[in-house]
């Protein structure tokens, strides 16, 4: 067996990953124990990737950052049965581990994860790219693209340029023209309401920074948990924020505009190009097709009892490795 640290040097405070370094040379391991950093975007993908087909024994990769981060090391090692993900959440977007049920401690907690057992999960894949957490187009995806711009800018830090973003889209961005279609059926809007605002394929339950967007996902059921809600008023928004963040707009009595639905196949289609976020990383796509992949990845939850995670259905597949 190997351990491959994965860390992301841009994600989260610098004295973070430091820690981190320090606390993995601690480490008790059986088995050869490697720590990678990556200098630039697809780095953690090609690490990943290296190491796993390079091998024949399992290796236990750690993305250590944020979403972006845990994305990039999955994509490297779709497509490879002897290896397992373990997310250890050090950037500033962690929405993937929150749907588990447990504190982000347990995932930080480097004994417990070298040490944790593993769940398979589905993934979500779109035109070749897959996403274990979302997927999501409209307003969110205008929001993220202008914080990357703004982010340029002199002495502007990253959550700073994400909540400027989110403000001057309110205004400019919450207009979309494309058209959703979950299992070949047109998902008509709301009467009354001409434009989408945004809509979410959730895979798990958390997306945004801690919005829980699709509160009845289940990264085992083999669905593609679905969302849209049309372009509202912003007094409408408004109302929405607090049930939205708490997962209690689906049947909210204002939220009735909202439309939710499982399906197994959603396209995006538009008279132009869609711009799609797959947990959180930027894609511009014509027409784009999401289909789930059931039981595509494993996952490395903390030493627990893991069999509490992961409830809908209660059909987790703890495997010891």
């Amino acid at each position: 067996m190997k351990h491959l640290f994965i860390l992301n040097a841009f994600a989260g405070k610098k004295s973070s990953v430091d820690e981190l370094k320090a606390k993995i040379e601690k480490l008790e391991l059986s088995g050869e124990c490697i720590v990678e950093t990556t200098k630039g975007r697809g780095d953690a993908t090609k690490i990943a990737r290296e190491y796993i087909s390079s091998t024949d024994d399992f290796v236990r990769v750690y993305a250590c950052g944020g979403d972006g981060t845990a994305n990039e090391v999955m994509t490297g090692m779709v497509g490879f049965d002897n290896c397992a993900l373990g997310v250890v959440p050090v950037g500033t977007g962690n929405d993937f581990v929150k749907s588990f049920g447990y504190s982000m401690d347990d995932f930080r907690d480097l004994e417990k994860m070298t040490s944790g057992k593993c769940v398979t999960i589905d993934l979500l894949e779109c035109e070749g790219n897959y996403a274990m957490n979302s997927i999501s187009a409209g307003y969110d995806c205008a929001v993220a693209k202008l914080a990357q711009k703004i982010k340029r800018f002199p002495l502007m830090t990253g959550p700073t340029a994400y909540k400027v973003a989110v403000v001057l889209c309110l205004f400019t961005k919450r207009k979309h023209t494309f058209r959703p279609f979950a299992d070949g059926t047109e998902i008509k809007l709301p009467s009354g309401y001409k434009t989408q605002m945004m809509c979410v394929a959730g895979n798990g339950k958390f997306y945004g920074g801690g919005f829980k967007a699709t509160p009845l996902a289940s990264f085992q059921d083999g669905n593609i948990d679905f969302l849209s809600v049309p372009t509202v008023s912003l007094w409408q928004f408004s109302q929405l924020i607090v049930p939205f963040t708490k997962g209690e707009h689906i049947g909210h009595k204002k939220a009735q505009f909202i439309t939710h639905k499982k399906c197994k196949v959603l396209q995006f289609k538009d008279e132009k190009n869609v711009d799609i976020g797959l947990d959180g990383e930027m894609y511009n796509l014509i027409d784009p097709v999401i289909t789930v992949v059931p039981q595509a990845l494993s996952v490395i939850l903390p030493e627990k009892e893991a069999e509490l995670v992961l409830t809908d259905k209660g059909s987790t597949r703890n495997a010891s490795v």
